[in-house]
Formats: C-alpha cells, structure tokens, sequence
C-alpha cells in the first residue's frame, strides 16, 4: 500500500530530474534539447497532468477528467462532448447511489466491511458537504476540478494503523473537519496551490501513535484545509 501510494511523488521527482538533466547538457552543448511550443499550450499541460494522475495515482477520476478536457480542447468543435459526457457522469453516478442505498438496506445483516469507513467524494463544476460518521474511518478518495468541497469527519473515529486519503484539487478545493487528536500527515504535491492544517493545538493533549491519517495527492491552482 505504501510503495503505491509514493508512485504519485516518485513519478513527479523523476520527471523533474530528467528535464533537469537534459537542459543542463544542452546549455553545456553537449546535446540540442527543446521543448516544442505545443507542450505548453493549456491543452497539452491538463493531458500531461491527467497522465501523471492516472499512472501513479490512486485518485484515477480526476486524470481522467484531465485527459477528456485537454483532448476535446485540441477540437473545439466537438466541445459539445463535454457537456454529454458530464450528464452521463450524473445519471451514473445518481444511479450509483441509488444502487448504494438498495444494497445498503438489503445486506443489513451482512459481515463485510462497511463502506462508510471510506470516503469517496467527486465535486466537479460545483460541490457540497458531506458529513461521515465511521466508528472505523479508514480514508478514500477526495476529487475536486474547478469545484470545492467540505467533509466533516469530527464525529468519526480514526482506524487502527495508517490510513491513506488521496486528495485531487485542481482549480478547487476540499475543507477537512477533523478532531484535533487525530494524528494527520499531509503528503501532498502543491503546484501553484497549498494546503494547511489550522486545527487548534491542546497542548495537554497525547497523540495516539497507533492511528495515523496521511493525506496524499495533488493541489494544482487549488488548495485545502483542515479545520477542527
């Protein structure tokens, strides 16, 4: 779990060590190395960056939406696309919880892992609350594309271990409610964005080390924050 959820930071270093390279022998004159113009275009930089997401990340939803909006921005005649392929992402998605609910009330009796202890939360073009009450929180997935998002997790409890909660904000946000005796690491890449824990410190207050929340992914001209 742990190696899969470092592939994000790793593929991101690595990236940066090659260009970095490759524009040092060409200042050196050892190699000619240029970046063509189309690379920079916005279309480009969103298919790139949806890449990356979908190769190394957990949080798959957002690269793909990446992957669409840059691809339909080199044909701007099909941009109606867009607006077809965001209502089909409703139904289904309206479809998906109703499914959700009915499966909920038929298995009540049912051993299985509760799907409340994870999270996974999409805000495109918009967003909402979410309150998640998990005796067993054990983190998930947070999506927020030029849209927010605030997830108040102050009446759940923490799992036993490490658990992972992949956050992708890009030209958005998500706001985390979380109790201040979690103990939370944030892991993320900030690109032109950032995200902040502002939860009051008690100094009277013993951490449990055996229960760690660490907040993975990717803030790209977004952000966060996690309040108490």
């Amino acid at each position: 779990m742990s190696n899969r959820v470092n592939n994000s930071s790793a593929v991101f270093g690595i990236i940066l060590i090659v260009l970095g390279g490759l524009f040092l022998l060409d200042n050196y004159g050892i190699m000619d190395f240029t970046i063509p113009n189309f690379v920079f275009k916005w279309q480009s930089l969103l298919m790139i960056i949806g890449a990356l997401l979908v190769i190394s990340s957990r949080n798959r939803s957002a690269g793909i939406v990446l992957l669409v909006i840059g691809f339909l921005g080199y044909l701007p005649q099909f941009w109606p696309i867009l607006l077809i392929l965001l209502g089909l992402f409703v139904i289904l998605k309206q479809n998906h919880r109703t499914k959700k609910y009915i499966n909920h009330f038929e298995n009540l009796n049912n051993t299985s892992e509760n799907s409340e202890d994870y999270i996974n939360d999409i805000a495109i073009f918009g967003g909402g609350k979410k309150i998640i009450q998990s005796s067993n929180f054990k983190g998930g997935k947070i999506t927020a594309i030029f849209g927010g998002s605030e997830i108040d997790l102050y009446d759940s409890t923490l799992a036993e271990g490490v658990n992972y909660l992949d956050i992708a904000a890009i030209f958005g946000g998500t706001t985390l409610y979380i109790p201040k005796d979690w103990k939370v690491e944030i892991d993320l890449i900030p690109i032109f964005g950032g995200f902040s824990d502002s939860r009051r410190k008690d100094p009277n207050a013993v951490p449990n080390t055996t229960k760690k929340l660490i907040i993975k992914g990717l803030v790209l001209f977004g952000g966060g924050e996690i309040k108490d």
